[in-house]
């Protein structure tokens, strides 16, 4: 599976199903988040399963155990790639979730791209991810060597905060492709430099050739 994921921050379904279309050659996953989620339904799920993609459920999941369990049983029945919790939710949501036969892939979200937190706090809630159950965390590519060496290779790292150069955004912990590739992350999540852009193919392309050199 191809390494960039896109976000679809966007507002409705046929923008949302332009963007698959369009990007289809370089992505293979695709982040449907809450706005989005909770316009279009699972409509949209289906019509981007339908041209051969998968998604990447972010809803972050953090409730109690049971019904984060409940949740993600839905969504396997929605057949989503994967889908986000979060990993301040402990050890027992976790553990209840991971129990899931046929249940998407769980990435544990350690702390939010917009806020500031120290390495050690990030990679001690991947190792509580990883020692429950989950398959993987999100994180910033600035702690995403420090995850690996922690959790080993096989535990996943996909890194959001993904810029082309420095932006003056809501995003505090960034990086760029190549930086992100090097640090281990497995996936990186591009939103607005993509979907923003004046030829948001020519930029899924840029960064797919800067994902293969690194």
């Amino acid at each position: 599976m191809k390494k960039l994921i896109v976000a679809l921050d966007v507002h409705d379904e046929k923008k949302a199903i332009e963007l698959v279309d369009t990007l289809s050659p370089w992505v293979d996953l695709f982040k449907v988040g809450p706005i989005l989620f909770l316009k279009t339904g699972p409509s949209l799920i289906k019509k981007i399963k339908e041209r051969g993609k998968e998604v990447f459920l972010d809803l972050k999941f953090h409730d109690i155990p049971n019904t984060v369990k409940e949740s993600v049983a839905s969504a396997a029945e929605l057949g989503v790639y994967s889908l986000t919790l979060h990993s301040s939710g402990g050890e027992e949501m976790i553990k209840l979730a991971a129990s899931l036969k046929n249940r998407p892939k769980l990435w544990c979200v350690t702390v939010l791209t917009s806020q500031n937190a120290s390495q050690e706090q990030v990679v001690e809630r991947a190792l509580l991810a990883r020692n429950s159950g989950a398959d993987g965390v999100i994180a910033s590519p600035h702690e995403a060597e420090a995850i690996k060496k922690a959790c080993g290779n096989a535990f996943s790292v996909t890194t959001p905060g993904i810029r082309l150069a420095s932006a003056n955004d809501d995003q505090k912990r960034v990086a760029t492709p190549s930086v992100a590739i090097k640090a281990g992350a497995d996936f990186i999540v591009v939103g607005r430099p993509i979907i923003e852009a004046n030829n948001p193919a020519a930029v899924a392309n840029q960064i797919t050739e800067e994902i293969a050199k690194a």
